[in-house]
């Protein structure tokens, strides 16, 4: 698998997977409602900055230091 696949696949599944489960964690021992669907509206943004923003910026900012 190339880098840029990895880092992409990074950032649109892993990062938001893993902010998802923290906000999950958080708001279990504050002891707030858990409801999957606030949660999946938080994901699928995550997701989408990911694609748009941080995956092909964390791509090609080292990219570029490289030349």
């Amino acid at each position: 698998m190339s880098k840029g696949l990895k880092i992409m696949l990074f950032w649109s599944l892993g990062f938001p997977v893993i902010i998802t489960f923290l906000r999950i964690i958080t708001d279990y021992f504050l002891g707030r409602d858990i409801e999957l669907l606030s949660y999946s509206a938080v994901f699928l943004g995550i997701v989408a900055a990911g694609l748009i923003f941080a995956g092909p910026l964390n791509y090609f900012i080292p990219k570029s230091q490289e030349n």
